[in-house]
């Protein structure tokens, strides 16, 4: 068996794993200021959204580009488009 750092299989589930838990950190803290109220809250509400919206459409779109032109580095893209939204 290949050490993680040569398994691209194991680097890129360990990708997904530190981004599942910064998104579980950001989802707590955007949790937490929805719930504390005010103006704060409706606006991040308002945002949060359509940030949604956007970060499905756009890997849909990834994936659907993957699937027409046969097998290559989607997950890789997907990732970084999903990273980037957590980023904000």
């Amino acid at each position: 068996m290949l050490p993680a750092s040569l398994n691209p299989v194991a680097q890129l589930s360990c990708e997904a794993l530190r981004l599942g838990c910064e998104a579980y950190s950001l989802i707590g803290l955007r949790l937490f200021k929805m719930a504390t109220g005010g103006v704060p809250a409706v606006s991040e509400a308002l945002r949060m959204v359509p940030e949604k919206i956007t970060a499905l459409i756009d890997a849909q779109v990834l994936i659907a580009a993957s699937i027409l032109s046969g097998p290559g580095e989607s997950l890789e893209e997907i990732q970084a488009v999903c990273r980037m939204r957590v980023s904000r």
